[in-house]
């Protein structure tokens, strides 16, 4: 169970990193000067990266965390 938690946080870290520097450049400008529409944006960019953990953990193909057989 330990290896599926793993893989999991590891895809979720790397859709976060991915998402958020996205965001962040698309806003532009220092974090300090952020509006709170714009903190509001990457904070949807917190749960938007739990999509593709949801996805991979659903999926009938995925041996990794999914719902595929064990091997």
């Amino acid at each position: 169970m330990a290896e599926q938690i793993k893989g999991a946080c590891g895809t979720y870290v790397r859709a976060l990193l991915t998402i958020l520097l996205t965001l962040m450049a698309t806003i532009g400008g220092s974090p300090l000067d952020f509006t709170s529409a714009d903190w509001r944006l990457l904070a949807n960019g917190l749960w938007a990266s739990l999509l593709p953990v949801i996805m991979r953990a659903l999926s009938t193909s995925d041996g990794k965390y999914g719902r595929a057989p064990k091997e």
